[in-house]
């Protein structure tokens, strides 16, 4: 009889401690610590990314594919998933497995995939016709790879997966904290103000006007249907009213050429080159970079905003030039009127080597 009694009481000590409030808190707390402090830690990060300098690496591979693995390469044209027998080629090739989801695009003369992965990116290319494979893995350091976590960016499933129960025991945090608030505010003046404080600062926050936060250029490089592709050259560079040159924004080039042979093309952006390119000691800090694939690419304006200042009064250019190794060259302008008083969004549209080309300031 008291053993039954002992036991009920236990079991009855059991259900109040699994239903209190202050162990789902703990617990609660204990299972979100970590996320939190790196959730925390990449919000700074990811709110400074421009000050924050980083330097990737990439990596590139070539090789040519057998002629008979070349052969059911084209016979699966136009299907999402490669072949078995290419997944197994690209493994032993390059150490690595293909994702399950394949991001596949086939035209008329290649094949690209592009790899995507928290940190960095990737993407490789094959020449249908002549099977010639290369690939580029570009690491962008580990405080980008941190950023990624936070956003859940090419993670894959567990994360996506961590950060649900991550997200439900932030929720549990709260909601305990906050009756254990309640429960506990008797006597404590300061803590209904200080909870609401908490709610109307943000959205105060919110209301203030996001100045100079939207200064960038964003250019999209078509995709072309050639036979023999290489991503271009492209310059970007701020003129004034009577074309000379005032800032260098953005050269992209070929940067991993043995004996910088890369540098000796840049001539072929025949403009830049004519006002700027030729007096200078490449490669540029903060201007120079490697050559983007098709797809739209952001060149952040923010560093050169107090040089923009600085400049007298008056009508500028903003130009963009790209050539491309067997193609073509083509000019953007974009006119822009500084200092800028008031949200600007210029507008270009290319017809060959550029597509759209948006240049966006403001005060």
């Amino acid at each position: 009889m008291i053993r039954a009694r002992s036991a009920a009481k236990s079991s009855n000590r059991r259900l109040k401690k699994l239903f209190d409030w202050r162990t789902w808190h703990w617990m609660s707390s204990a299972v979100c610590l970590v996320g939190m402090l790196l959730f925390a830690v990449t919000g700074i990060t990811l709110n400074h990314a421009s000050q924050i300098e980083a330097a990737p690496t990439t990596y590139a591979k070539e090789a040519v594919l057998p002629s008979a693995l070349l052969t059911q390469l084209n016979a699966a044209a136009e299907q999402t998933a490669l072949p078995h027998s290419f997944q197994s080629w690209y493994q032993s090739h390059t150490g690595s497995a293909l994702p399950a989801l394949q991001q596949v695009q086939w035209s008329e003369y290649e094949l690209y995939v592009a790899l995507p992965r928290a940190g960095g990116d990737g993407w490789f290319s094959i020449a249908l016709d002549s099977g010639e494979f290369y690939q580029e893995i570009t690491d962008r350091g580990w405080v980008s790879y941190l950023n990624d976590l936070h956003k859940g960016r090419n993670t894959g499933f567990a994360w996506r997966m961590f950060i649900d129960v991550f997200s439900v025991a932030c929720v549990v945090f709260s909601l305990t904290g906050l009756w254990l608030l309640y429960k506990h505010s008797r006597g404590r003046k300061s803590t209904w103000p200080l909870v609401a404080a908490g709610f109307v600062l943000p959205v105060l926050v919110l209301m203030v006007p996001a100045h100079a936060k939207a200064d960038e250029v964003e250019i999209t490089i078509p995709r072309l249907n050639v036979a023999e592709y290489h991503p271009p050259y492209v310059a970007v560079w701020l003129a004034d009213s009577k074309q000379q040159r005032v800032a260098d924004i953005a050269v992209w080039y070929d940067v991993n050429m043995a004996d910088k042979e890369g540098e000796k093309w840049l001539k072929d952006l025949r403009l830049w080159w004519r006002r700027s390119g030729r007096s200078l000691s490449m490669p540029v800090d903060g201007v120079t970079g490697a050559t983007r694939r098709p797809g739209t690419a952001k060149i952040d304006l923010t560093p050169w905003r107090d040089e923009f200042k600085a400049l007298p009064a008056g009508e500028y250019t903003l130009f963009v030039e790209a050539a491309r190794e067997l193609g073509g060259r083509e000019v953007l302008k974009l006119p822009v009127t500084l200092p800028i008083t008031a949200p600007v969004t210029v507008i270009a549209e290319g017809k060959s080597e550029l597509a759209t080309t948006i240049l966006t300031m403001e005060p």
